[in-house]
């Protein structure tokens, strides 16, 4: 069975979003919250080596196909470094709620996420494929 309480996170990726946490301004708009979240994702992540990551871990620069919960849509992003984030190309900031709900987590977990004035109560990872560099 998958623990989709379960965080895992390159070492490469965590010393990135902990670069990208540092440059923030605390006077933007909504980042506070977000870099708290990140924050909190950071300290409770198990840190595994990136040779040692295994495939079916949602990181940077990884293509997720996931299943939005009751409905049953399948949506495919990529989770991409915030500078990076295109919608309409499908590139999801980690950064938006959905990027942070599944960063870290396995194909087969089940993850809570709030998304504002949404039907949506959680995500299914179906897919994780790497498809090279995040940015």
């Amino acid at each position: 069975m998958i623990d989709s309480n379960e965080i895992i996170l390159s070492t490469h990726d965590a010393a990135t979003l902990s670069a990208v946490l540092a440059t923030l301004s605390p006077y933007e708009p909504l980042l506070p919250d977000v870099a708290e979240e990140l924050v909190e994702v950071l300290a409770g992540a198990k840190l595994v080596a990136p040779h040692a990551l295994d495939g079916d871990v949602v990181g940077l620069g990884t293509q997720v196909t996931y299943v939005e919960l009751p409905a049953g849509q399948a949506r495919t992003i990529q989770l991409v470094h915030p500078a990076a984030a295109d919608a309409s190309a499908a590139r999801i900031s980690v950064f938006a709620p959905v990027g942070r709900a599944l960063l870290g987590r396995r194909t087969g977990s089940n993850v809570p996420v709030a998304l504002p004035d949404s039907t949506i109560d959680a995500l299914r990872v179906i897919a994780v494929r790497p498809v090279g560099s995040a940015s």
